[in-house]
């Protein structure tokens, strides 16, 4: 079964200004100035979107910070195949790719590294990322539509510090696959088990944890999919967390599947014959593909087929834009795989700007296609003239930035936070992340001190602690435009930051909204709050829940100055379950516009639908909007 889309003809090309864009050898390979490398993500190429696509030019000064490879002269070109690579896939290429890595890093900026259009087979390594980069500048890596064949252990590229790096043209696969499937053959409602027919040529996940000697699997969820329209089973939850797996009949490749106790009762919405999807977690920690503490890097033309168990691309602590373009996470041909990938797309975090992700395919995920946001730094004392202790497991925050403070209980926001200094300090004994002093320009009245060990942003018993939102560090200003989102089972878009333009794209048949704004407590906690965005010249079709839903969590917390115009939305609220449908959803938002949109008739019952629903909302602006029967 292929999953195919057509060219969509008269792309919108808006013409509307968008926000402010500012507002072992291969554990590191290491350069001649000294400058270890040790972080660099990589990505693929194998061109999809047609030229009349309608792509948004880049500002001009992003587009001068790359470097044209037709002034490169041979002497700073680097082949693989002159390293040893071989491309035959079966030989374990990785130790060649890094020496010519290597080789075209000490070369200096303005160097290249050249794939032939081969199969390059990726064997497992000791170290988590296949290529890894630090303070790197200047540096091409062109896959020429190369095929890496990656195991399920590793990572492929890590990019940190690095400025003006570009990754493109290669097409990603990974064998072993990282997730099986089967055909549910019998459900036992009872108990909240159903019995699993592994499909051929998929690997039985009890053997497989056996083999490499993980004895306590974590099993988390899985998803039960509709097997011609390749998206989630829409009369099932959207998802199945799982207790325990085991062989019903090893010679038949037969599982029992006991969902976990709180999940017993959704045993009934599965059915035999239905298509279920469980993921393999072999290894390893990270992202697929990470670009950390960098600027002006891109990821070019390059198709995802599927990746390690983790977030595809992880986008964290970046001072300058990350430019993704052209990208297709998407089923490869001709095969009958379920799902692409088992986690988001894009996982963007702590970044003083948001990427730019334009011209792409996403269909198949298992979570959101884009994911931006950041999560709270928690205040352990208040120290007395606005000094505070904060820690968070991975980031810090600069002098100068602004931040927000929230408490969800009893809900005060206190917004204009400036950090005047940061004082780093070491991490208490038996407690992990960063923890700093941070002085501020004025103090946070009734503050709510984190308590206990865990610093994870989840718990509902965190509620009544005060976070501190980095409104610099949200990936504030991101471009999502003139991409296409198929099925999947989740969004397509989940922002919870300021200044963010979705623009251009054609979101078809997710299993959750087309764009959702929100902030996030309790289960876990990410912010800020939306503000400041714009929605427009989009298609929606076919989207689970609304194509467009903005709201907030927990009291007090509002969104601002939000603007939904010019899209067309089609066939919206596909849920069959429904009890209140919407196309169009604003909640708990002061000041916006919703203007210009075409939107069509939905699929939940009219009687529980209304195509613009606005709750708690003030001054929003409608005007010019068309809802069509259908009758036209």
């Amino acid at each position: 079964m292929k999953a195919t889309y057509p060219n969509y003809p008269g792309w919108f090309k808006s013409s509307e200004p968008g926000p402010d864009p500012l507002h072992s050898e291969n554990q590191r390979i290491t350069r001649h100035t000294g400058r270890a490398i040790s972080a660099f993500c990589v990505l693929l190429l194998v061109s999809f979107l047609p030229s009349s696509y309608g792509a948004v030019p880049i500002d001009a000064e992003e587009s001068d910070v790359h470097q044209s490879t037709d002034k490169i002269g041979a002497d700073m070109t680097f082949h693989v195949a002159q390293y040893g690579a071989v491309g035959d896939g079966i030989t374990d290429d990785g130790p060649a790719i890094r020496k010519a890595v290597e080789a075209a890093v000490t070369a200096g900026p303005g160097a290249q590294v050249l794939f032939e259009n081969k199969r390059y087979r990726l064997a497992r390594t000791v170290e988590n990322y296949h290529i890894a980069l630090e303070g790197v500048t200047g540096l091409t890596i062109e896959g020429n539509g190369a095929k890496l064949i990656n195991n399920p252990w590793n990572n492929l590229f890590k990019l940190e510090n690095c400025e003006d790096v570009t990754v493109r043209g290669f097409v990603i696969d990974y064998d072993p696959l990282p997730f099986t499937q089967g055909t549910i053959t019998e459900v036992d409602e009872n108990n909240g088990a159903f019995l699993l027919k592994i499909h051929d040529g998929y690997d039985n996940p009890v053997a497989v944890y056996q083999r490499i000697g993980i004895t306590n699997p974590d099993w988390g969820w899985g998803v039960c999919i509709d097997p011609v329209e390749r998206r989630r089973k829409p009369e099932a939850i959207m998802h199945f967390f799982i207790n325990e797996v085991t062989s019903a009949d090893e010679d038949d490749n037969l599982l029992r599947v006991q969902l976990r106790d709180d999940y017993l009762e959704h045993a009934r919405e599965l059915k035999p014959g239905d298509r279920f999807v469980i993921t393999i977690k072999y290894g390893g920690h990270g992202a697929n593909f990470y670009v950390t503490r960098s600027a002006n890097c891109r990821l070019e033309d390059n198709t995802i087929y599927t990746a390690k168990w983790g977030m595809v691309h992880a986008l964290t602590d970046n001072h300058g834009r990350i430019h993704v373009k052209g990208v297709k996470i998407t089923f490869k041909p001709d095969s009958d795989r379920l799902i692409t990938t088992p986690k988001d797309g894009f996982h963007c975090k702590h970044n003083a700007v948001g990427p730019i992700i334009e011209d792409g395919l996403y269909e198949g995920l298992l979570d959101d296609a884009i994911n931006i946001s950041v999560c709270p730094y928690w205040i352990r004392e208040d120290l007395g003239e606005n000094r505070y202790l904060i820690a968070e497991l991975d980031f810090s925050p600069r002098v100068g930035d602004t931040l927000m403070a929230y408490t969800p209980q009893p809900g005060t926001i206190i917004d204009g936070l400036v950090v005047q200094s940061v004082e780093a300090q070491p991490a208490p004994q038996g407690m992990r992340g960063q923890w700093n002093i941070i002085t501020l320009n004025k103090p946070i009245p009734d503050v709510g001190l984190h308590q206990g060990n865990d610093l994870f942003p989840g718990g509902a018993e965190k509620l009544v602690f005060t976070g501190l939102y980095n409104i610099d560090a949200s990936g504030r200003d991101y471009i999502v435009r003139n991409n296409v989102f198929g099925p999947q089972r989740r969004h397509a878009l989940l922002a919870r930051t300021s200044g963010g333009l979705f623009e251009g794209n054609l979101v078809d048949g997710v299993g959750g909204n087309g764009v959702s704004l929100n902030n996030e407590i309790g289960s876990f906690y990410e912010g800020p709050l939306p503000r400041d965005t714009v929605i427009r010249n989009n298609t929606f079709r076919n989207t689970f829940w609304e194509a467009v839903r903005v709201y907030t969590r927990g009291d007090g917390a509002v969104a601002r100055n939000i603007s939904v115009y010019g899209n067309q939305i089609d066939n919206w609220y596909t849920d069959p379950n429904a009890q209140k449908a919407s196309a169009i959803y604003l909640r708990s938002v002061v000041e916006g516009t919703i203007r210009e949109n075409i939107i069509g008739p939905g699929s939940a019952d009219p009687e529980v639908s209304m195509p613009i629903r606005l709750e708690e909302c003030q001054e929003i602006r409608e005007q010019g909007n068309q809802i069509l029967t259908g009758e036209e």
